[in-house]
């Protein structure tokens, strides 16, 4: 079974939207086709983004947060750390918990930053940073 860290980018289009490939990959691992897992500080930056932007989505991301907790992996400083030279500053302790989790993908709508170093980050750490839709062709 495939394993994969959600991004906060993708958890909020998910909560967002009940069609596309963000929901559909949740929805995928509430049914036990793909092991996900997500951090404390994804939670948190979902819920700060939902309540500024979209406070409507709230709901459906209580739903997500109540099913997933048990998905949570926060990583290691010391991880972290050691990805600064690698990822961006804010970026790191994503990509290190999708590593501490032994995540096969990390889902992400992040094109500024993620996405624009999915090369450099697979070469690295041979982590798979992709959007919601290429990992479910994928799997």
């Amino acid at each position: 079974m495939s394993s994969v860290f959600i991004d906060s980018s993708v958890l909020v289009a998910a909560a967002i939207s009940p069609k596309g490939s963000a929901r559909d990959l949740i929805v995928h691992g509430l049914r036990g086709l793909v092991a996900l897992h997500l951090s404390t500080l994804v939670l948190l930056e979902t819920e700060r983004n939902l309540r500024k932007k979209r406070p409507s989505a709230l709901p459906a991301f209580e739903g997500f947060r109540a099913v997933l907790t048990s998905a949570v992996v926060d990583p290691p400083s010391k991880l972290v750390q050691g990805l600064l030279g690698i990822v961006q500053p804010k970026d790191a302790p994503i990509v290190a918990a999708a590593l501490h989790a032994h995540a096969d993908y990390l889902a992400t709508y992040d094109q500024k930053h993620l996405l624009t170093q999915k090369d450099q980050i697979r070469s690295a750490v041979r982590l798979v940073v992709a959007t919601p839709d290429e990992i479910l062709a994928a799997i």
